[in-house]
């Protein structure tokens, strides 16, 4: 068992399982830690949060 990061500029569905399936690598769990420059922390899967102020100011640049 290995963990690998990998950051995606775009992606599309079940993009990194087939990347890696095509070198015979079963993808056993997929994690997202952020969304763009927005880091996700603790935030539990189908909740939401309000921005910060500063997360605020990146994205209306």
């Amino acid at each position: 068992t290995a963990w690998l990061e990998i950051v995606l500029d775009e992606g599309r569905n079940r993009q990194i399982r087939r990347l890696l399936g095509a070198f015979d690598i079963e993808v056993l769990r997929l994690v997202r830690v952020a969304i763009g420059g927005l880091q996700l922390g603790e935030l539990a899967k189908g909740k939401a949060r309000h921005l910060t102020s500063e997360e605020l100011a990146m994205i209306r640049v």
